[in-house]
C-alpha cells in the first residue's frame, strides 16, 4: 500500500493539535510511542529537557501545558523540511519525519515529529521536539544589522552608524564573552543578529591562534560540512578535512566578515563580582597591558570545552634529561629526527603526532595506551555525518533535524546496532590489534560520537585511516597497553609494570582539563562552587551545564562541538534576550533545580 507522508503528518498533527486544544497531556502522551521521546528547548518551561516515555511526558507537561498557549499548528511544507520517509531505526518498518510550526505563549514556535506505526498500524511519535524559535517582535535578524544601505534618508552616514555602534558595544557590553574559538564567535555571531550587545575577549594575539598553536599535522576529523559556521559555509573548493592554518585564519576573517566586536590580547582579570541588587558584573579586562572596567549583565564562558592541558604528575621529573612537552606545544616532528620518542595517551593527537614522528625520521615511536580506546575509521564517521548533513540540504535545516534527535534515544539505537560497527570496522581494528592496540565501542557500546559527548573525547575515542593503524599494525609505532607512566629515570621512563622505556622526549597527549576547572582561579572559588557540573551527558542525555543556567546568576558556558554551538547558541540567546526584556526571572539556577526545592520543603 502507498504511504503518503503528507496524509500520515496531518493526521498525527491533528491529533496531537486536539490533546492540546483539551490541556490533556495524557491525551498528548498517547501521540506518542509507549517509549517515544519528547526534547523540549523553551517551549513549555525557560528550561531545555529531554524525557522519555509517556508517563514522563505527560508529568512534564501537566503544569505548563495550559500556560504555553500553544496555538495554529501547521504542517512546514517549505522546500526540504515537507513531510517525507525514512527507515525507522533496527526496525523494518518505514517511518513519517514531518516539520510544523506553531505559537506559544512567547513567541514563535516549531518542532519536529519522527511518526512511526505502534502494534496496530497508527502512527505515533517516536521523537518529537519542541522549540520556541523566536520571541515575539524580537524576531532574529536575517540580515547584519546596520549594514543595509538604506536610501532616501537624509543624513545617514552607514559606516558612522556602525563605528557608533561599536563603540557602544565596546563600552557597555551586556554580554561578555570570554574565548575567541570557533564556540565563542558563533554565539556572538548569533547574538548580534538578536541585537544583543556583546564583546569577545581573547587573551590571544590573532583570532584563530588557539588553533595555529597546535601541531602542524593537525586536521579536523569531521567533514566540512559538519564543521562550518553559522551563518557562512565555506567555498565549494573548500578542503573536506581543513588543516589546522586554514580554520585558524577563517575564524579570523569570520570575525570580521559577521561584523563581531572582539578585542584580542585581552583577559579577564580574577575575581569578577556580581552585585545581584544590579544584576551586573563588575569585571576587569586587562588588553594591552591596560585595565578597563566593564558591568556586563552576563558573562558567557566559551573558552574551549576542554581548556587547560592536562599533565599528570609523574615522579622524578627533574631526574631526566631529555624533553618533556604536552601535545599543545608539539610543533612537528622534524626536530625529533634520530630520536626515541614516548607518546602518552591514545587518542586523536596520539595518533597524528606518532605518525608524524615516524614520518620525520624518528628513531623509535612509542604509544602509552593506559586504557581502551573506541576507533573507528575516518571514512566510516565521515559516511555518518554525511547523512546527517548532506551537501544537497541546507544546514540550518540538517541542524534542525540532527538537534531533534534526543541523544539518550540515539545512545539506544547506538549500542542496540554495535555490532555494525564492529563488521564495519574489521580490517582496521585487526591492524591494530596486531600492534597490540585494545579497543572498545564505549563502556556500554555507545560509540565514538556518544562518548565525545560523554567524556569529551581523549583516549577513549580515536578516529583514523590516514595511515597510522598500517604504523601501528607493522611495528612502526609500538604500542604499550594497559600500563601508565610511573617515574622518570635520566634516560627514560619506568612503566607501572616496572619496564623502562628509553626517551629523548616524551610527549603528553593527556587531554586537556574541563572548562569548568579550567576557570576555577579566574572566577573564583566562590562562584564557581555554585555552578552545575559543565559538559558530558546528563541523565536526559542534554549536555551538562551549557546554554542554559550554570547555577550562578549572570554566568553561562557554552560549550561542544560546531554543530552544537551552531543550534544551541539560539536557545541561549533566547534566554539572555528574554532576560534582558523583563520576560525572565532569573537566579542562576534551572527550572527543575528550583521544583526540586520547592518539593522538598
Amino acid at each position: 500500500m502507498h504511504l503518503d507522508p503528507r496524509l500520515v503528518a496531518a493526521d498525527w498533527l491533528a491529533r496531537l493539535a486536539s490533546a492540546i486544544t483539551n490541556s490533556d497531556p495524557h491525551e498528548i502522551g498517547q501521540t506518542l510511542l509507549a517509549d517515544g521521546w519528547l526534547r523540549d528547548i523553551l517551549v513549555f518551561t525557560w528550561d531545555i529537557r529531554a524525557l522519555e516515555g509517556r508517563e514522563k511526558v505527560a508529568s512534564y507537561l501537566t503544569p505548563t501545558l495550559a500556560s504555553s498557549r500553544i496555538a495554529d499548528l501547521k504542517i512546514d511544507e517549505s522546500p526540504f523540511l515537507s513531510p517525507r520517509t525514512f527507515p525507522v531505526p533496527l526496525r523494518p518498518a518505514v517511518g513519517v519525519e514531518a516539520a510544523f510550526t506553531f505559537e506559544c505563549a512567547h513567541g514563535h514556535g516549531r518542532g519536529n515529529a519522527r511518526l512511526v506505526p505502534d502494534e496496530d498500524g497508527t502512527y505515533k511519535a517516536m521523537t518529537l521536539m519542541t522549540e520556541l524559535r523566536d520571541l515575539s517582535g524580537h524576531e532574529e535578524q536575517r540580515t547584519l544589522p546596520l549594514r543595509d544601505d538604506i536610501t532616501g534618508i537624509p543624513g545617514r552616514d552607514m559606516q558612522e552608524d556602525f563605528a557608533n555602534w561599536v563603540k557602544e558595544v565596546e563600552t557597555r557590553p551586556y554580554v561578555l564573552i570570554v574565548g575567541g574559538g570557533q564556540t565563542a564567535l558563533q554565539v556572538a555571531a548569533r547574538f548580534k543578529q538578536m541585537d544583543i550587545p556583546a564583546l569577545v575577549v581573547e587573551r590571544n594575539a590573532r583570532i584563530g591562534d588557539s588553533w595555529r598553536k597546535r601541531y602542524p599535522s593537525l586536521t579536523l576529523h569531521t567533514v566540512k560540512r559538519h564543521h562550518s559556521l553559522l551563518y557562512q559555509t565555506y567555498p565549494s573548493n573548500w578542503p573536506e578535512f581543513t588543516p589546522r592554518d586554514k580554520i585558524a585564519d577563517w575564524l579570523e576573517q569570520y570575525a570580521t566578515i559577521q561584523d563581531l566586536v572582539v578585542w584580542t590580547n585581552a583577559e579577564l582579570k580574577v575575581n569578577p563580582v556580581y552585585n545581584a541588587e544590579t544584576k551586573d558584573w563588575d569585571v576587569t579586562i586587562l588588553r594591552e597591558g591596560f585595565e578597563v572596567k566593564l558591568r556586563p549583565a552576563h558573562i558567557v564562558l566559551a573558552t574551549g570545552t576542554l581548556g587547560e592541558p592536562n599533565v599528570p604528575d609523574i615522579a622524578d621529573l627533574g631526574l631526566f634529561q631529555g624533553l618533556v612537552m604536552h601535545s599543545q606545544q608539539f610543533q612537528g616532528g622534524t626536530p625529533y629526527a634520530g630520536k626515541k620518542v614516548v607518546v602518552i595517551g591514545a587518542g586523536n593527537s596520539a595518533i597524528d603526532i606518532c605518525q608524524d614522528l615516524v614520518l620525520r625520521g624518528a628513531e623509535s615511536v612509542t604509544m602509552i595506551q593506559r586504557s581502551e580506546t573506541c576507533v573507528l575509521s575516518r571514512d566510516y564517521v565521515c559516511g555518518m555525518l554525511r547523512e546527517a548533513f548532506p551537501e544537497d540540504v541546507p544546514l540550518p535545516v540538517a541542524d534542525f533535524r540532527w538537534g531533534s534527535f534526543p541523544l539518550g534515544l540515539l545512545k539506544k539505537i547506538a549500542i542496540a546496532g554495535q555490532q555494525s560497527a564492529w563488521d564495519a570496522n574489521k580490517d582496521l581494528h585487526d591492524k591494530l590489534r596486531k600492534g597490540g592496540i585494545r579497543l572498545n565501542m564505549g563502556p556500554e557500546g555507545q560509540g565514538i560520537y556518544l562518548l565525545t559527548l560523554e567524556r569529551g573525547g581523549g583516549e577513549c575515542t580515536w578516529r583514523l585511516d590516514k595511515g597510522g593503524a598500517d604504523l601501528i599494525g607493522d611495528g612502526r609505532i609500538k604500542v604499550r597497553s594497559g600500563v601508565s607512566p610511573l617515574r622518570f629515570t635520566e634516560t627514560g621512563l619506568v612503566l607501572s609494570d616496572e619496564s623502562e622505556l628509553p626517551a629523548d622526549l616524551v610527549v603528553f597527549a593527556t587531554g586537556f582539563v574541563h572548562i569548568r576547572e579550567a576557570n576555577s582561579e579566574v572566577l573564583g572559588r566562590e562562584v564557581i562552587d555554585k555552578t552545575d557540573e559543565v559538559y558530558g551527558l546528563d541523565e536526559e542525555g542534554e549536555i551538562k551545564g551549557s546554554y542554559r543556567p550554570s547555577g550562578h546568576p549572570g554566568l553561562w558556558f557554552a560549550t561542544g562541538d560546531f554543530f552544537v554551538s551552531r543550534f544551541m547558541s539560539k536557545p541561549l540567546a533566547i534566554q539572555i534576550k528574554a532576560i534582558q526584556l523583563g520576560m525572565l526571572e532569573h537566579d542562576g539556577r534551572r527550572v527543575i533545580a528550583k521544583t526540586v526545592e520547592q518539593n522538598n520543603q
